[in-house]
């Protein structure tokens, strides 16, 4: 990253939260445009967390337990159902036969980084080791999981909702997921799947609490950051890293939403330099 005036802006975290926050119980529903085969399927609420919503999924640093050292938390991938007995018909569930999967494509973080995948045997009890972990970076990923809990049996309802899934990141920052549904079935036309590929969706992950980007303008800078619900964000700003100096907040508060927002700087002097620090609260 280059910035204008040969100013070197550093940014980092200041984490102050009380308490340890939950990991989220979201759900991200796999289905198809239609059911009938040849159609592409989709996420049927895809533009409620989409990284092109700006939304971010918060994860938790755990201290203890077989994911400690990592961020853990995200959302849970499900599939539509058409059986009444397994909650259908669903509006936007694939078609009868199809076995959808979820196919981990790409993903963008703070080098060094992974994020991992963690199954559960029973759906319910959480993953008590990493399945596969893919390293930021990657951007032709082919490791994928199951989303229905059938058989690949002509005729079997796609459904599939499976909770004890973890997923984990390794260092903080905000990650891109690149994610793909696919049908491995193959109840199709001419022995092939029922339904097309997805879209490639993004979705951004943010592992702790970081200044995602910087954006420095005459003037002013910008900070970029991913935020959670409940939570306050201060911008603090210094020209000095040796602790000589206090660091007067700028910017803020924002409140969080779960969602990527921006605070500016706009006391930007002719300093040599300037280092930006997040702060945040709960009320």
């Amino acid at each position: 990253m280059t910035f204008s005036k040969s100013k070197l802006l550093l940014a980092f975290a200041l984490l102050e939260l009380a308490g340890v926050a939950r990991a989220q119980h979201l759900h991200l529903n796999a289905g198809a445009v239609s059911t009938t085969p040849g159609s592409q399927l989709n996420f049927a609420n895809a533009s409620t967390f989409v990284a092109e919503s700006g939304y971010v999924l918060n994860m938790v640093l755990r201290t203890n337990g077989p994911a400690s050292g990592l961020y853990d938390g995200g959302i849970t991938f499900t599939a539509l159902a058409r059986d009444p007995l397994n909650g259908g018909p669903e509006p936007g569930h694939a078609g009868n036969g199809a076995q959808l999967a979820l196919v981990v494509k790409s993903l963008a973080g703070p080098e060094g980084s992974s994020w991992a995948f963690w199954e559960s045997l029973e759906c319910e009890d959480f993953g008590d080791r990493i399945t596969f972990s893919l390293p930021a970076g990657l951007t032709n990923g082919t490791n994928r999981f199951l989303l229905s809990q059938n058989n690949g049996s002509p005729g079997e309802d796609p459904y599939g909702h499976c909770h004890g899934r973890r997923y984990t990141i390794s260092k903080p920052g905000l990650h891109t997921l690149g994610v793909q549904i696919i049908d491995v079935s193959r109840n199709g036309p001419g022995g092939g799947p029922v339904h097309l590929p997805s879209p490639i969706y993004y979705l951004h992950f943010n592992a702790g609490f970081n200044i995602a980007r910087l954006e420095p303008a005459t003037g002013s800078t910008a900070a970029s950051f991913g935020t959670r619900t409940g939570s306050r964000f201060y911008l603090e700003a210094n020209s000095v890293l040796d602790g000589s100096q206090p660091w007067p907040t700028v910017a803020g508060p924002a409140n969080g939403n779960n969602r990527l927002q921006s605070l500016v700087d706009a006391t930007v002097s002719i300093e040599a330099q300037r280092f930006y620090r997040l702060r945040v609260t709960t009320p």
